[in-house]
């Protein structure tokens, strides 16, 4: 269907096999300036950063909730997710998000323990 939006201005050729030259021209422009503001609102929704999903989450940050061993449980971005660490954790720790295997976090711990202040984190 997106490929037909991108191939318009193609298809709206087809207005001067059926329509005398004066009539088509008119079709044509106006389907031609239909396309060039779809392409804009498409180049515009393409250049907006992600906010959903899991490449929203990777280099954030989140707090450590409850721990196991090397399984933890943290809370980033009001979600809790599970998450493995090689550092030692407590709850309460500050952790940086690495990478996400499957639904499971891979996280460190930020520098500074259990008082680093985020807005520091993002800084980074």
């Amino acid at each position: 269907m997106c490929h037909l939006i991108l191939a318009l201005p193609v298809l709206g050729l087809a207005a001067f096999w059926l329509w005398s030259m004066p009539v088509a021209i008119a079709v044509y422009a106006g389907i031609f300036l239909l396309s060039l503001s779809l392409y804009y609102f498409i180049f515009l929704a393409m250049r907006r950063p992600v906010v959903t999903g899991t490449e929203a989450i990777l280099q954030g940050t989140g707090k450590v909730i409850e721990v196991h061993g090397h399984r933890v449980r943290v809370r980033v971005q009001s979600e809790i997710w599970n998450a493995e660490s090689l550092d030692k954790l407590r709850a309460g720790d500050r952790v940086s998000i690495m990478g996400v295997n499957g639904l499971v976090l891979r996280v460190r711990r930020l520098s500074g323990g259990r008082n680093a202040n985020i807005a520091s984190a993002v800084s980074r």
